[in-house]
C-alpha cells in the first residue's frame, strides 16, 4: 500500500534530518493509533534518508520488557565497545555502561560527518530504564548531527503508564518535534478501493481510515472481520483485567454509539471501570457519548464473545432501556431477540416495522416484520395471517417479489385455514399482482379470477371493486 496522505509526515521528518546535519540534534516523537503506519512512515523516510547510517530497535510486546532492550539492539549495530556491552547485557553494571558509553558513540559518529539516525520502535511497550535512556539522550543531542525517532501508539496510553509520565518529560526539551499521524480520509480510502468492488463509503466507516485496516479488509471484504484485524484487537483485549474484558463485551453488544450510563448498568460497573477502557484506547469519548475507535474492532470484540454469555448481557442492557422508558423499539426489538424473549421481540419489532412502513422505510419494516414473525409462534391464526399480509406488503414495495408471494401464499393459507373469506379474496388478488411481476402470467391469471369467485358472493365491497380492476388488467 502506498502511502497516501503522509506528504506531510515526510517533510517534517525530512526538516528534523537536515537541522541535524548542521548540530542541531532533534528528538522526534512519531504517534498515532496502532495500525495507522508509523512503522511503514519511519522505514520509507530512513529508506530515502542520504548521507545517513540509521540503526534501530524496537521495544517487544511483552508482559514483561526486557531491560534497555531496544537500546542494547542499537548498540549492537555500532560494534566496538556497545557491541560488547550488548552481548553481555545481563551484566550489573550494564545500565551506568550504556548511559556513559552511548552518548559519546554518537558524538563520535557526528565527527565523521553525516547524521546518525536511531529510532527506537514501540516505546509505549518500553520498560522504565528504556524510557530514562531516552530522556537521558533528549538532554544531550541538541548540539549533536543526531536524529533521535521514538514511534509509540497513542491510543495505548493510559494515565497509570510510565510512558505518560516520560512523554511530559520529552515535551519540554529544545530538541523535541513532534509527528502526529491521522488516519486516512474518506477520498484516500476511495482511492486505496478504486477498483475492489468495494463501497468506499462503507470501508471508510467500517475502518475509520485506518491503514491496516483498510489494506486487510481490501483482502477479504466488508462481509467478514479480517482475522488478522481479529488477532490485533484481541492482542490488546488480552491486556485487560476480567472485569473491564465483560465491560467492553457489553460495549460491543451495544453498538456503534455506547451511552456510558447504560453500560455501566448492563455491565453493573463503576464509572472508573470505562474510565479505564477509554484511557486504554478501547473507547473514545465523543461527547456525552463513547465511540469505537473503529466499527471493525467493535465487531472483533463481539464475535470474540462467548455464544452462551451474550444473552444474558441482551437481557441486562433491555432491562436498561426499558427502566430508563426508551421507545427506540428498534432497538430494544433487537435486544429482545438476542436474548431469547420472544414476547418482547414480538411486542417491539411490530411496533418498529410499522414506524419504519410509515415513514417510508420499506427494507426496514420488512426486516423487523421478519424478525416479529420468528418470535410468533403459537398465535391464532387470523393474526399470523395479518403478519404474513403486512410482511409481503412491505417485500413488494422493495420489488423483492420471490419472498413477497411466498408471504403472501402463506397469508393465504392461514386465511383459508380461519375462514375469512374477504381476507382470502383480497390475498388472491395481491398475489396475482405479485405472480405477473414475477412473470408468472398463467398462475397470475388463476390468482385474478380466484379472487373474484371468492369476493363476489359476498357483495360489494373496495376488495371485489380492486379485484376486478386485477382482472381487467390481465385481459
Amino acid at each position: 500500500m502506498g502511502l497516501l496522505e503522509r506528504e506531510e509526515s515526510l517533510a517534517s521528518l525530512a526538516a528534523c534530518a537536515d537541522e541535524a546535519r548542521r548540530g542541531q540534534g532533534r528528538l522526534v516523537l512519531v504517534s498515532g493509533e496502532a495500525g495507522v503506519g508509523k512503522s511503514a512512515l519511519v522505514e520509507r523516510f530512513t529508506a530515502g534518508l542520504t548521507g545517513a547510517r540509521c540503526y534501530l530497535g524496537a521495544c517487544d510486546g511483552l508482559f514483561t520488557p526486557r531491560p534497555l532492550g531496544a537500546f542494547l539492539d542499537i548498540a549492537g549495530q555500532f560494534g566496538g565497545k556497545l557491541a560488547e556491552l550488548a552481548r553481555r547485557c545481563d551484566a550489573p553494571t550494564a545500565r551506568e555502561e550504556l548511559f556513559g558509553l552511548l552518548p559519546g558513540e554518537l558524538s563520535d559518529l557526528g565527527k565523521a560527518g553525516g547524521v546518525r539516525a536511531v529510532v527506537v520502535e514501540d516505546i509505549h511497550w518500553a520498560d522504565e530504564a528504556t524510557l530514562d535512556l531516552l530522556r537521558f539522550l533528549a538532554r544531550r543531542i541538541g548540539s549533536l548531527p543526531v536524529l533521535l525517532i521514538a514511534t509509540y501508539r497513542d491510543d495505548e496510553l493510559a494515565s497509570s503508564y510510565p510512558l505518560r509520565m516520560a512523554l511530559g518529560d520529552l515535551a519540554v526539551q529544545r530538541c523535541t518535534r513532534r509527528v502526529d499521524l491521522a488516519p486516512l480520509s474518506a477520498a484516500a480510502v476511495a482511492a486505496l478501493s478504486a477498483g475492489s468492488g468495494l463501497d468506499a463509503a462503507e470501508l471508510y466507516r467500517v475502518t475509520g481510515g485506518n491503514p491496516f485496516y483498510v489494506t486487510e479488509t481490501l483482502r477479504t471484504g466488508l462481509d467478514q472481520v479480517p482475522r488478522s484485524a481479529v488477532d490485533a484487537v484481541l492482542a490488546r483485549v488480552a491486556g485487560l483485567g476480567p472485569g473491564a474484558r465483560d465491560v467492553l463485551h457489553a460495549a460491543a453488544l451495544i453498538g456503534s454509539v455506547v451511552e456510558p450510563w447504560l453500560l455501566e448498568q448492563a455491565a453493573d460497573c463503576p464509572p472508573s471501570t470505562v474510565d479505564e477502557l477509554v484511557d486504554r484506547g478501547m473507547l473514545d469519548a465523543d461527547g456525552a457519548v463513547l465511540r469505537f475507535r473503529h466499527e471493525i474492532a467493535r465487531r472483533a470484540v463481539a464475535q470474540e464473545i462467548p455464544a452462551h454469555r451474550q444473552p444474558a448481557i441482551h437481557a441486562r442492557l433491555l432491562a436498561a432501556l426499558l427502566a430508563a422508558g426508551s421507545t427506540d423499539h428498534a432497538r430494544l426489538a433487537f435486544h429482545a431477540e438476542a436474548a431469547g424473549d420472544a414476547p418482547a421481540t414480538l411486542e417491539h419489532a411490530t411496533l418498529a416495522g410499522r414506524h419504519a412502513a410509515g415513514l417510508g422505510a420499506h427494507r426496514e419494516a420488512a426486516a423487523q416484520f421478519e424478525r416479529a414473525l420468528r418470535a410468533a409462534g403459537g398465535e391464532p391464526g387470523a393474526v399470523l395471517a395479518g403478519r404474513y399480509e403486512a410482511l409481503a406488503d412491505e417485500l413488494s414495495v422493495i420489488d423483492s417479489w420471490d419472498a413477497a408471494a411466498a408471504a403472501y401464499e402463506r397469508a393465504l393459507s392461514l386465511w383459508r385455514t380461519t375462514g375469512d373469506p374477504l381476507r382470502e379474496g383480497d390475498i388472491l388478488r395481491k398475489l396475482s399482482t405479485t405472480l405477473w411481476r414475477l412473470c408468472r402470467g398463467r398462475e397470475a391469471g388463476d390468482a385474478s379470477e380466484a379472487a373474484v369467485r371468492v369476493l363476489e358472493p359476498l357483495g360489494p365491497s373496495v376488495e371485489l371493486a380492486r379485484a376486478y380492476a386485477s382482472a381487467a388488467a390481465d385481459l
